[in-house]
């Protein structure tokens, strides 16, 4: 594997886990401001579908859900806090759709998303790589 830089070395699944939830934190704090101000950038109302962003937030979650969760069940046999943080991010992720107030989705899903940053890195660390 080639070390020509730290995010070159780190293996594929952490790399697009991180990106995956990089992604999940623009969705969560940049989207609802940018959608909130469109309407007056473009001076016509915004379609209805994209005010709902819990189907955009079910969809970001199942590659998240696909790419991070193998790696970091098998780093989470060798090092439990792994598995901990990785299973409490991918349950505040979820339990973020169920909530009806879009604040404290927003603080669930940035929360759990943070957790999920922490437990690629940890993994990272495991294989030597941070």
């Amino acid at each position: 594997m080639k070390k020509n830089g730290l995010f070159q070395a780190v293996p594929a699944a952490d790399r697009w886990g991180i990106i995956l939830s990089a992604l999940c934190l623009v969705h969560c704090l940049i989207l609802p401001p940018f959608l909130a101000v469109m309407p007056f950038l473009l001076l016509e109302p915004l379609p209805a579908w994209m005010h709902e962003t819990e189907l955009l937030h079910a969809m970001l979650l199942v590659p998240v859900l696909v790419v991070s969760g193998p790696t970091l069940l098998r780093g989470g046999r060798s090092d439990r806090r792994i598995w901990a943080f990785g299973t409490t991010a991918f349950t505040m992720l979820c339990l973020a759709l169920l909530v009806d107030s879009e604040e404290l989705e927003r603080l669930i899903s940035v929360a759990g998303a943070i957790l999920l940053v922490i437990a690629h890195l940890l993994n990272m660390r495991r294989k030597g790589m941070a």
